[in-house]
């Protein structure tokens, strides 16, 4: 009869490594070095549009966001963008004209360069609302904070004959203009390894500061924007 206990106790003893093995690992805490993220989008908003630039313009005409971040929480993390883009335009036009019949034509040459900059700056606060973490498909909330500014610099010549000699006029003009904006929008990333997941970021914003100058078109109401890229986590995983 004491041989029965004996057994069981035996057979219990030997199972209890086999279960510790197959029981379901404990998810590992984000590593310190692995919790920032950066990532590089194409970007078009009310103030950066993405095309529409007339032909001959040159320049840094696609709009590009630079995306850095930090994951505070597994589903809280804070991030940085800054967007620009920048073009060049230059237009001229020649002609004559008659202002009296049976005078000499009026000559006149009109010529033009103008440079556009544009920088949008945002500070997010980005919450997950996908539970599972292992999903390739998360889903996020967007809020925070952001800053508008553009900047215009027109310069050029007007010559004409109209005193009977050719006289030539240049000009310059600088013009800027600064804009406070809230934000709020959501964004899609699928996962596609460890490090790299493609990103789609669609967000509102409205303006509640600005600065105007000149020749830069203010914010009026609620205006979008989005961006769509790719993002890398370096460090541990």
């Amino acid at each position: 009869m004491r041989i029965l206990p004996a057994a069981l106790g035996l057979l219990l003893t030997s199972a209890l490594p086999a279960l510790a093995q197959t029981a379901p690992a404990a998810p590992l805490p984000l590593s310190g070095t692995a919790r920032y993220y950066v990532g590089l989008a194409a970007y078009s908003s009310y103030c950066q549009p993405l095309g529409g630039q007339p032909l001959g313009t040159t320049g840094f005409r696609v709009p590009v966001q630079l995306t850095v971040g930090y994951q505070l929480r597994p589903r809280l993390a804070v991030q940085v963008g800054v967007a620009y883009s920048g073009s060049t335009s230059t237009n001229s036009n020649l002609g004559y004209e008659y202002l009296h019949t049976g005078t000499r034509p009026t000559y006149h040459y009109y010529e033009n360069t103008w440079t556009m900059r544009r920088t949008s700056v945002s500070a997010l606060a980005r919450y997950t609302l996908t539970r599972k973490p292992a999903h390739r498909l998360q889903f996020d909330l967007l809020g925070g904070i952001g800053l508008e500014h553009g900047s215009g610099y027109s310069r050029g010549s007007h010559s004409d004959s109209l005193s009977g000699s050719l006289q030539t006029t240049n000009y310059s003009y600088r013009g800027s203009q600064n804009m406070l904006v809230l934000t709020l929008g959501a964004s899609a990333r699928y996962r596609l390894n460890p490090r790299f997941e493609l990103n789609f970021d669609l967000t509102t914003n409205y303006a509640v500061a600005d600065e105007i100058r000149t020749y830069v078109k203010p914010l009026q109401g609620f205006t979008g924007s989005a961006a769509l890229g790719l993002r890398y986590r370096f460090g541990k995983q």
